[in-house]
């Protein structure tokens, strides 16, 4: 399983967030409360967040999204943005790369806006 690359930000995660997949399964009654039960025990918790890049640091983010994750369908590891432990990640959809600076390639910036998911 790939790493993410210790050549990109390791830990931006002002703005993140970070939830859960509801695993309740509700069942209406005729009359009275509804039931609630867990339909499963494991789930993925969405994880939204952006960060700065430099031109350089765009090339080598694409390089592992494109190359490395074959287009985002592989998994990786990375930092857990709530207690800094180590996680596996999936891309959910594809990142989208805004400039923020213009400028010559290796000085522009690069706001990349990251729609993963924690895997259990």
């Amino acid at each position: 399983m790939a790493n993410w690359p210790a050549t990109l930000p390791q830990q931006l995660f002002l703005g993140a967030s970070i939830g859960d997949e509801d695993s309740r399964l509700v069942t209406p009654m005729d009359t009275g409360p509804s039931t609630v039960r867990n339909r499963f025990t494991a789930f993925p918790q969405p994880v939204k967040t952006q960060m700065v890049l430099t031109g350089t640091q765009l090339v080598a983010f694409r390089t592992f999204y494109r190359t490395t994750l074959s287009n985002g369908s592989l998994s990786f590891t990375w930092t857990d943005p709530a207690d800094d432990s180590s996680v596996t990640y999936r891309f959910k959809t594809p990142p989208v790369w805004t400039a923020i600076k213009s400028g010559p390639a290796a000085s522009r910036r690069w706001q990349a806006t990251l729609d993963l998911e924690i895997l259990p």
